[in-house]
């Protein structure tokens, strides 16, 4: 019996190996295809804010939604940050979930808020609300306190609240221009009757300090990638969903009919593709993730990013998450069979079953893959958008990708498969 296991380890580790080359192809024919989604939208964007229209009475009005995890500083921050936003006819809906009354007390202090009568519709299911608020600054502020029931309880309770035709997202880690409903608008206006949502999402600026690092550079890699694959690539296909980092403009009616948020901003896409909805895709620059300094801070988006992906994965029965069939073997079936397949090939390799070889070829499938797959991120960004990147730091980054796939990769693969199975 002994002597069949070197065969049936080489045989694992070869389809293994082959498996790997297959996602690995696919990814890089992604790349290629957000790659030139990026050049032909490149050609036809403007970032001129500068249309009076924009700001007259006849464009809808904007509701700008946020579900307060807490009363932190970084919170209160966000909502400072949205009401700073340039629009004719906006407001900003805060909703509290179940806040003890010191959280609410901050809230309260901050906004100089008093407490207004007022109805508040029921067209999603939400817990009950307690009280609404509003400053008594000149700013244009709802603040909804509601009983604790969740993030996507949350939402639905701000669009309850909500009074305008149009509603506006941000993703908590996101920075944006002040701008972007301005530029997100115009997207809508020109195909209103067949355009549900959209969403602009771009790299974070050329340089930062947090870029001259090594896990600054490994970070924007990892958005990079997932900006060309699941951002440019995925908008060409009609399965595009918001990333990390985006400003998202959509419809109240088609947010209600689709039942609302039940788990995440992920999931109501899923359900908008499920009806049939149009998602425009805004590569430009309004709206970015937040560059990473440190490895916990890469380590904290990848996991970030993976629990949105996850519950978007998880939504079954539905024909747009039927088209991430390949998503989640690159995000979750490779990570997995890449760790295996190093984990048998270094006990073969140590006890002598494994030929030295086909250790060396697993490793190739692994990393040298991930090294090509960075390094033609690197150069289908500078095709797609050329003069983006100062020279210099277009090399540090191309060369990052071997460092990156040489210990980091890894440990991202377990950062992955344990990503996709914490509830987030």
């Amino acid at each position: 019996m002994m002597q069949y296991i070197p065969e049936v380890l080489a045989a694992i580790l070869v389809t293994s190996t082959l498996f790997l080359l297959i996602v690995g192809a696919g990814s890089l024919v992604a790349l290629i295809q957000g790659a030139g989604v990026l050049r032909r939208l490149g050609r036809a964007s403007s970032t001129d804010f500068s249309a009076l229209l924009l700001k007259s009475p006849l464009v809808p009005g904007v509701s700008v939604i946020v579900a307060a995890r807490d009363a932190s500083a970084e919170s209160r921050a966000l909502v400072r940050r949205l009401l700073d936003l340039h629009f004719g006819r906006h407001e900003v809906v805060v909703a509290l979930d179940g806040p003890s009354e010191l959280e609410r007390d901050r809230w309260i202090e901050e906004f100089r808020l008093v407490r207004q009568e007022r109805n508040v519709r029921e067209d999603l299911p939400a817990k009950a609300v307690r009280a609404c608020y509003v400053s008594r600054d000149p700013i244009k502020l709802l603040v909804v306190e509601k009983d604790a029931g969740g993030e996507a309880d949350t939402y639905n309770a701000a669009i309850n609240a909500s009074q305008y035709t149009v509603l506006g997202l941000v993703d908590p880690e996101a920075e944006f221009i002040p701008e972007w409903l301005l530029r997100l608008i115009l997207p809508m206006l020109e195909q209103w009757d067949r355009t549900a949502a959209v969403c602009a999402v771009t790299m974070p600026p050329a340089m930062t300090d947090q870029s001259q690092s090594m896990a600054g550079r490994i970070g924007a890699l990892e958005t990079l990638r997932r900006w060309l694959v699941r951002g440019a690539a995925f908008s060409e296909g009609h399965k595009f969903v918001p990333i990390s980092g985006a400003c998202i403009l959509a419809k109240r009616d088609a947010i209600v009919a689709a039942g609302g948020f039940e788990r995440g901003v992920m999931e109501l896409f899923l359900a908008l593709h499920e009806r049939k909805q149009g998602i425009a895709f805004v590569p430009d620059p309004l709206s970015w993730s937040r560059p990473a300094a440190t490895i916990a801070e890469v380590l904290h988006q990848v996991q970030y990013d993976q629990a949105q992906l996850a519950a978007g994965l998880r939504h079954g029965g539905s024909e747009a998450g039927s088209a991430f069939n390949a998503l989640f073997c690159s995000r979750v079936i490779r990570p997995l069979v890449e760790t295996v397949a190093l984990v048998l090939a270094a006990t073969g390799l140590a006890i002598g079953w494994v030929h030295p070889a086909l250790g060396g070829l697993v490793l190739l499938a692994g990393a040298g893959t991930g090294m090509v797959l960075s390094m033609a991120a690197v150069v289908l960004r500078e095709i797609a958008e050329p003069g983006s990147r100062e020279p210099g730091y277009l090399l540090r980054l191309f060369l990052t990708a071997v460092p990156e796939n040489l210990g980091y990769r890894q440990v991202r693969n377990l950062w992955l498969i344990g990503g996709f199975f914490r509830r987030g």
